[in-house]
C-alpha cells in the first residue's frame, strides 16, 4: 500500500517553499517504513486516491487564476474525509468560504516569527499577514496555519501529527517500535529544529519523542 501525499496546484501554490512540507512528510514516513509518493492534484474533487492534501500559499494573481478551478463545496467534503494542511492564502480561501472556525478580520499587517498553539503542541513559523486569522488552528481533519513556508520541516511534533493522520487515512498502522533509521532521522530533525528555534524565538523547543 502506497501512501499518497497530494499537493493542490503545486506549481502555483508554493510561494514560500510550502511544498517542502510534503517532502518532509515523505522522508519521515519513509524512515518509518512506509512506501510514499507525492502527487499533483488539480482540484479539491480529485482526492479519491490521496491520503493527505496540501493547500499551499500563493500570490493574489495565483489565487485569482485558480478561482474557477476551486470549489468550496468540494473542499467542505474533502475536509471531512481527508486530512490536510492549509497555509497562508490556502487558509484564507477556506475561511472566506466559511469552512474554518476562524474568520478573516483585516487589520495591520504582522511580519515576524511567531509560535502557534494546538493544545500543548507548539509550532514556530513566520507570520506575514493582515488577515487576523490564527497562527494555528484545527478544522475537521485539517491543520490550518498563517505561519508560512515548510512549517512541518522545523516542527517535529506537528510533522508527526500530520504524518500519522496520513497513515490512518491510508488504512495503515504506525509501527509499534521505531526503526533505527527512524530514530536517527528524528534525532537529526530535533537537532536542526532546536537550532532554528534558538535563532527565531525565545520559547523552548519541544523535541519529538518516539
Amino acid at each position: 500500500m502506497t501512501i499518497v501525499l497530494g499537493s493542490l496546484f503545486p506549481e502555483r501554490l508554493n510561494l514560500n517553499g510550502d511544498q517542502g512540507n510534503l517532502l518532509a512528510m515523505q522522508r519521515y514516513l519513509q524512515a518509518a517504513g512506509f512506501d510514499v509518493r507525492i502527487a499533483s492534484v488539480g482540484s479539491a474533487n480529485e482526492y479519491d486516491n490521496v491520503h493527505f492534501v496540501l493547500f499551499g500559499h500563493g500570490s493574489l494573481a495565483a489565487m485569482a487564476s485558480l478561482e474557477t478551478q476551486l470549489s468550496a463545496v468540494d473542499f467542505a467534503f474533502l475536509m471531512q474525509n481527508r486530512p490536510g494542511l492549509a497555509i497562508g492564502s490556502g487558509f484564507e480561501y477556506l475561511s472566506g468560504h466559511n469552512l474554518t472556525k476562524g474568520q478573516i478580520v483585516r487589520g495591520d499587517r504582522v511580519s515576524q516569527f511567531e509560535v502557534g498553539k494546538l493544545g500543548k503542541l507548539s509550532a514556530l513559523g513566520y507570520r506575514n499577514t493582515n488577515s487576523g486569522l490564527s497562527n494555528l488552528e484545527m478544522n475537521g481533519h485539517w491543520i490550518c496555519t498563517m505561519l508560512h513556508g515548510p512549517i512541518l520541516a522545523k516542527n517535529p511534533e506537528l510533522l508527526d501529527r500530520a504524518a500519522k493522520a496520513a497513515v490512518t487515512a491510508a488504512g495503515l498502522l504506525w509501527p509499534e517500535r521505531p526503526s533505527v533509521e527512524l530514530q536517527d532521522w528524528v534525532a537529526q530533525l530535533n537537532r536542526i529544529s532546536g537550532v532554528i528555534w534558538a535563532v527565531e524565538t525565545q520559547e523552548d523547543f519541544e523535541a519529538l519523542e518516539i
